[in-house]
Parts: C-alpha cells; sequence; structure tokens
C-alpha cells in the first residue's frame, strides 16, 4: 500500500478510544472495505474479540491514503 496519513482528527479519536497505530493500520489493511454512498471515500471495518474497529479513509490526489476518522463499536451480548 501506499503512504498512510492521519488527519488531526483521527489522531484525537484514537487517543479518546485507546486504539493504537497497529490496531487502526491493521484494520485499514485489512478490514472489509465499505464505499462510501457519496464523497469518494471508503470505511475499513474489522471485527475483534468482542468489539470492531472503523477506520474511515480517503485517497489524495497524490496517492497517499489518509484516514480522517476512526471508531470502535463494542459488540453486544
Amino acid at each position: 500500500m501506499g503512504n498512510v496519513i492521519f488527519t488531526n482528527k483521527a489522531l484525537t479519536k484514537m487517543k479518546d478510544l485507546g486504539l493504537s497505530e497497529s490496531y487502526v493500520l491493521d484494520t485499514f489493511n485489512s478490514g472489509a472495505i465499505e464505499k462510501w454512498s457519496v464523497g469518494g471515500g471508503n470505511n475499513s471495518i474489522k471485527k475483534y474479540n468482542g468489539y470492531e474497529i472503523g477506520v474511515a479513509w480517503i485517497r489524495d490526489e497524490k496517492g497517499s491514503y489518509v484516514i480522517t476518522s476512526v471508531w470502535k463499536r463494542v459488540n453486544r451480548r
């Protein structure tokens, strides 16, 4: 994959959610991709034990991948 850039918003959300860069990159690289219906972006989503992580990203004009936001959802039992 090409160069990956994190926005300040994504870095702040990662810190708030207690997500490491390695988990976010793992989700980005190997998660299921959902294309946005508007805006040309994508989400990568990956399930882990008890929760899932989502990574919102776009590809810029230079070919870099820009992670714009992240989220974490705890699985309900």
